[in-house]
């Protein structure tokens, strides 16, 4: 089996999406570009961690202390927004979820030395399983991560939820397995499961040079590797969703108001300040900018 290779060719970044869950955009960045993101990465990293900024993701590996996220990019430099309109991005997420899609978080993922390796997970565990008519349901509301249900990573025999939410990882610096590269299990997309965490799966390093974004789905089993190198490695991560669903980030709310007044309407809009099909709403169903509540009406007598 020939799994995908960076590519800057889109109908090959759309095949090996469709057959593997995953695929590679080559270039996407150019390497003066990718130095200047790993840069700023690291300062703001660097300030966070001395302020006691620094937030640990509930879903890294247990116990570790290594690692660190930097959350919230979208009020962090303009870089960074323009990373989550990039044509390429934009392109694989409207084929994957359609023309309307949101930015559900725009965040950054710095593995240093020292980490633990994380558990394969799918980012779409909350999805419930199809059931037939007058079968009991899974309820949504009472899904969590050990819910299931697990599998192997081959086709299903029966239908399975579609993607509703798309991962894109931008490599600010080369990815390479000493530097804990994303792994990603092949197909597992199709298999309308999750993985067992008591089991070990066979999981492909990503490997790719600093200006290259790793793609996959929903539905694809991954995580991040373990880093035994000299080095850190750094990753942004632009991630998308469906217009109805809730995003990993609040950030129609988190958005600071300084940066808000800032954005661009296309911005806006894939951040979730413009109603879709009246979901979103303040209070106009078809504004298209949604009024901060201290902008609408209240009490009226």
């Amino acid at each position: 089996m020939s799994l995908p290779e960076p590519t800057t060719d889109q109908a090959s970044q759309i095949a090996d999406l469709d057959e593997f869950g995953y695929c590679i955009i080559a270039e996407a960045l150019s390497q003066d570009d990718a130095t200047a993101l790993r840069e700023r990465i690291s300062t703001q990293a660097q300030a966070e961690r001395i302020q006691d900024l620094d937030f640990h993701y509930p879903a890294e590996a247990e116990g570790d202390d290594v690692n660190q996220w930097v959350y919230q990019l979208i009020n962090k430099g303009d870089e960074f927004q323009q990373l989550a309109l990039h044509p390429a991005a934009r392109a694989l997420a409207t084929y994957l979820l359609g023309a309307e899609h949101l930015l559900s978080s725009l965040d950054a993922h710095i593995t240093y030395p020292g980490n633990k390796s994380m558990p394969l997970h799918a980012d779409q565990w909350w999805m419930p399983q199809p059931v037939a008519p007058g079968t009991p349901h899974g309820r949504q509301g009472d899904l969590t991560r050990t819910s299931g249900p697990y599998g192997d990573p081959t086709i299903a025999t029966v239908p399975i939820t579609p993607p509703l939410v798309v991962n894109m990882m931008w490599m600010a610096s080369d990815f390479t397995i000493a530097n804990g590269a994303t792994r990603i299990v092949p197909g597992s997309h199709l298999s309308g499961c999750l993985p067992d965490p008591s089991r070990h799966y066979p999981a492909v390093p990503i490997e790719a040079p600093a200006g290259s974004v790793l793609v996959w789905e929903g539905r694809t089993w991954h995580a991040a590797g373990l880093n035994t190198a000299d080095h850190p490695r750094f990753g942004i991560v632009t991630y998308y969703c469906a217009p109805i669903m809730r995003g990993l980030a609040n950030l129609t709310y988190g958005a600071r108001s300084e940066v808000r007044d800032a954005m661009s309407p296309e911005l806006l809009k894939l951040c979730g300040f413009t109603p879709w099909n009246s979901y979103g709403m303040t209070d106009d169903p078809d504004a298209s900018d949604a009024r901060a509540g201290d902008d609408t009406a209240g009490r009226l007598d």
